[in-house]
């Protein structure tokens, strides 16, 4: 693809991408293991756990496992969107420059859409809070949807079928590891926004297809390949 063949279609993760919430996620998980006896730093928390299912991580931090038995890992899930939707109410903001960096590629044409390991509950939630909503309507994807979770590169492969694209028309941006290795899974041209990285869980992927930045605004340098 070349300059006179641009990207068609962008797709944004949505947690710590398009919204600020990933630190007040990880506060949520914090507060509701230490509610059932599972002490865990936030640190190493964000480091082993960030983008990861919710079922994956309680199922692995609970050190008491009676308590996700039978329904309880439901519940507990539920309890732990309680927490959260608290905080995103009082502390949830965009990330620096999305409303600008969206009109713009509406602007140009652009397809843009939502690929997130979060159910659409949650999205529900968190995108009108922030006024993003505006911006989607009919364009969430959530992993629920696809019966595949990021770094599943199916998921994405869904999404892409259902904007009606090829990986070569896109463009994914994920501030995840685990996003991104579905992106370079995906065949797909992806961005690595690395604003909140560990420096010591650096992402280590190696691909042509992978681009690192700091800030949305460098998006539109990579809109053609």
């Amino acid at each position: 693809m070349t300059a006179t063949n641009p990207i068609q279609c962008v797709i944004f993760d949505c947690d710590g991408t398009l919204i600020d919430s990933e630190r007040l996620c990880l506060q949520a998980l914090v507060q509701t293991l230490a509610e059932v006896g599972t002490k865990i730093d936030y640190e190493a928390l964000k480091r082993d756990y960030q983008g990861i299912k919710i079922h994956i991580v309680l199922g692995s931090l609970v050190e008491d496992k009676n308590v996700i038995a039978g329904d309880g890992m439901e519940q507990l899930i539920a309890r732990y969107r309680v927490i959260s939707n608290e905080l995103f109410t009082r502390y949830l903001t965009t990330m620096d420059g999305v409303e600008v960096l969206l009109e713009s590629l509406i602007a140009k044409g652009i397809k843009i859409c939502i690929a997130s390991n979060a159910p659409h509950e949650k999205m529900q939630v968190t995108l009108p809070l922030t006024n993003l909503d505006r911006y989607f309507e009919g364009t969430v994807f959530s992993a629920f949807d696809a019966q595949a979770w990021k770094p599943d590169p199916k998921m994405l492969e869904y999404v892409m079928d259902k904007m009606q694209v090829k990986a070569e028309q896109c463009l994914f941006i994920d501030d995840s590891i685990v996003g991104v290795q579905a992106g370079v899974s995906a065949g797909i041209k992806t961005l690595y926004f690395a604003h909140d990285e560990d420096p010591d869980n650096p992402c280590t992927i190696d691909s042509p297809n992978l681009v690192r930045i700091e800030h949305l605004g460098e998006l539109e340098n990579h809109l053609s390949l």
